[in-house]
């Protein structure tokens, strides 16, 4: 799985400052032990889906239960998860209960470092987040886990009204960028 993040993140591309740092610091991390271990408190990675609708018009975000506010779909990389792919389509699925989202087009949309608030089982520690943009079969059905408060489909127009969330915020107008005519 190192390998596989550091050739996604060497083909990575982006004109975001922020991002150049948080992937220098993500080569980093994948030279450490146990970079994927969510009892690192030192930080580890996590596997992110940016969900879009069929047409490209609309995103699934979670309102993430024990946070209170708007994310896209993701979290911790399992040990039984064989690819970083795998571990974002799992996540994905699980979040959402969406079945079939295609390994095959997905792409980096966003790297993100951020802090997670300590909690009864851990102190404040970093997360470096890979999101992978998927777009949802024309037939996606959604399925609210117990992870979210709620899962809704928003215009990618309407997103800046629910979230001021940096990385969100980068994805937004990546996909305004790549998807024009459907935003």
């Amino acid at each position: 799985m190192k390998q596989e993040i550091k050739k996604l993140l060497a083909n990575y591309s982006t004109e975001y400052v922020i991002e150049l740092l948080y992937i220098n610091e993500m080569m980093a991390l994948l030279e450490v032990s146990q970079p994927f271990d969510s009892k690192n408190v030192a930080g580890h990675f996590t596997a992110s889906a940016w969900i879009l609708s069929h047409d490209k018009s609309k995103v699934l975000l979670t309102k993430h239960a024990k946070l209170g506010k708007w994310f896209q779909l993701g979290g911790h990389i399992e040990p039984t998860d064989r690819t970083f792919l795998d571990a974002c389509v799992r996540e994905a699925t699980e979040e959402s209960g969406i079945v079939g989202l295609s390994k095959a087009d997905a792409f980096i949309i966003d790297v993100d470092m951020h802090p997670i608030p300590e909690n009864c089982l851990m102190p404040e520690h970093p997360h470096y987040d890979i999101s992978m943009c998927f777009v949802a079969p024309k037939d996606a059905e959604i399925v609210c886990s117990p992870e979210s408060l709620q899962l809704s489909w928003v215009p990618v127009s309407e997103v800046s009204g629910i979230t001021d969330d940096a990385a969100i915020l980068r994805m937004v107008s990546k996909t305004n960028l790549l998807f024009k005519s459907a935003a």
